[in-house]
């Protein structure tokens, strides 16, 4: 069960109206009215709250839940409970996030200006927002409505924000268009100078940084993440496009929609992102490179190669996935054989 102090639970609601919210169908229709009052794992779920069962590796779990309900796929319904009530739909994770949001939805705006927050007298701040105390807004801003400003947030001079967005505790922003429906959590740096240096007679001489960042609508910024400004052109990032913590985007880059980054990923400068490309956890993409449309990067991936679209690599340096599994299996074979002699 989420702890109260920091989570407000909504409910409890029927599990025919879940099950009608998600597009699922009931094993049981009898269990129509039944109510439910929380989500939660498949090994601590009690009577009354629901779960979710999508990956055969939790399969014991699974076996001997206590749930009332559980959100699954027809593939696996017959590893349940007899007795449980199976939601039962072709994707059971997307089910189960609808469900939390339907138990925990995102909490309201108290609308309103905070005494200890700095707005410029020229900028422009939306119906209907809230901004934080020590926020500080710059001047020529324009704040859409219904957003929220968090504590010690900086929003630099001429920054647009669209509306519905949210900007965490301690993030500063310049240089920056941000469409509407981002979430961008707290401590992160957007609009920074990129890394640009020409080597001089007297030392390096830093490349003048004129772009902007162009976010569009609907993109989620993790925590302590980094996002340069352009050099001349704009560093863009596409709509839907979500960011884990601690990923830095170098100056130029475009991202597509849909795409997703996750922690400790970096992408260097000028190099450019297809739509719904999946990078894992610590990759590292070399400046001026194309990665196609629909392509997998691997975690702890170095890539120094264009990516054809929709495919697979990994490695460092990557290379298709079945040639890195291929390496893999030969470099321990020859590790064996060597410890052997």
């Amino acid at each position: 069960m989420a702890d109260p102090r920091f989570f407000t639970r909504k409910g409890p609601f029927s599990l025919g109206f879940i099950a009608q919210r998600i597009g699922a169908t009931l094993s049981l229709p009898a269990s129509e009215s039944l109510l439910i009052a929380d989500v939660a794992t498949l090994d601590r779920a009690q009577p009354g709250e629901i779960s979710v069962y999508s990956d055969p590796r939790y399969r014991e779990a699974a076996g001997c839940s206590r749930a009332s309900a559980i959100i699954t796929s027809p593939a696996f319904a017959e590893q349940t409970p007899s007795a449980t009530t199976m939601l039962l739909l072709k994707d059971p994770r997307l089910g189960y996030a609808l469900v939390g949001a339907l138990f925990y939805p995102t909490e309201l705006l108290d609308a309103g200006i905070d005494p200890g927050a700095r707005i410029d007298p020229s900028a422009m701040i939306g119906p209907d927002t809230q901004i934080d105390a020590g926020a500080v807004i710059g001047p020529k801003a324009e704040i859409g409505a219904r957003c929220h400003i968090s504590a010690n947030a900086v929003i630099g001079r001429g920054v647009v924000i669209g509306d519905d967005s949210r900007i965490g505790a301690n993030s500063v922003i310049s240089h920056a268009l941000i469409g509407a429906r981002v979430d961008i959590a707290s401590c992160v740096s957007i609009g920074v100078q990129g890394f640009g240096f020409v080597p001089g007679p007297q030392g390096l001489v830093r490349m003048q940084q004129l772009g902007r960042v162009i976010i569009e609508d609907g993109v989620e910024i993790g925590a302590n993440s980094a996002i340069d400004r352009g050099a001349t052109d704009d560093t863009v990032i596409g709509a839907g496009t979500v960011i884990d913590n601690l990923v830095q985007i170098g100056h130029n880059v475009v991202i597509g929609r849909h795409c997703v980054l996750s922690g400790q990923a970096g992408v260097a400068g000028s190099s450019t992102i297809g739509d719904g490309v999946m990078v894992g956890g610590g990759t590292s993409i070399s400046d001026h490179l194309v990665i196609g449309a629909g392509a997998r990067i691997a975690g702890k991936s170095g890539v120094a190669r264009d990516v054809e679209p929709g495919q697979a690599v990994g490695g460092y340096p990557a290379v298709p996935i079945r040639q890195w599994h291929r390496q893999t299996s030969a470099l321990t074979k020859m590790s064996q054989r060597s410890g052997e002699s």
